[in-house]
């Protein structure tokens, strides 16, 4: 492959993604789009993290994901609690302790906007083969790990 041709996949690539975001942020509320870019990569961190951890996520947990103090995260944390966005509860077994989870209207946001995705790729994909479409997800599949490989 020559480097023209990689060149212009890429940027294939990041215009998919550019018109899939467009498509789900009609699902993003008046405070989610005032929000700084950390605080944003904040709350998709926790939207991330809560996936495996449910009930929330601690500081500490937090803060390691973002690559910041737990102090900072902290006081990331209640901005965006004050501004409705996160909530933030102790554990009724250890006061320290505290859960971090997306507040129920941002939850909603991203169920939305994933739907959304969903839809439009389950659109494309239908418009494929059988066979086509088993060789992309291959092919798409292959490509995430690869980049999940690399060290930056």
């Amino acid at each position: 492959m020559k480097s023209a041709e990689a060149t212009q996949l890429w940027r294939q690539l990041f215009c998919i993604t550019d018109r899939m975001r467009e498509a789900g942020s009609g699902h993003i509320g008046e405070e989610v789009a005032s929000l700084t870019f950390n605080q944003l990569r904040m709350i998709k961190h926790v939207h991330l993290l809560t996936r495996d951890c449910p009930d929330g996520v601690t500081l500490k947990m937090l803060a390691e994901a973002l690559e910041i103090t737990p102090a900072a995260a902290s006081e990331m944390v209640d901005s965006l609690v004050r501004k409705s966005v996160l909530c933030r509860e102790h554990n009724p077994n250890d006061r320290r302790a505290v859960a971090i989870t997306l507040a129920e209207g941002c939850r909603k946001r991203f169920r939305e906007s994933e739907k959304k995705f969903d839809e439009m790729t389950m659109d494309f994909l239908n418009s494929l083969s059988a066979e086509s479409r088993e060789e992309f997800t291959s092919v798409v599949r292959r490509f995430f790990e690869r980049m999940k490989s690399i060290e930056i």
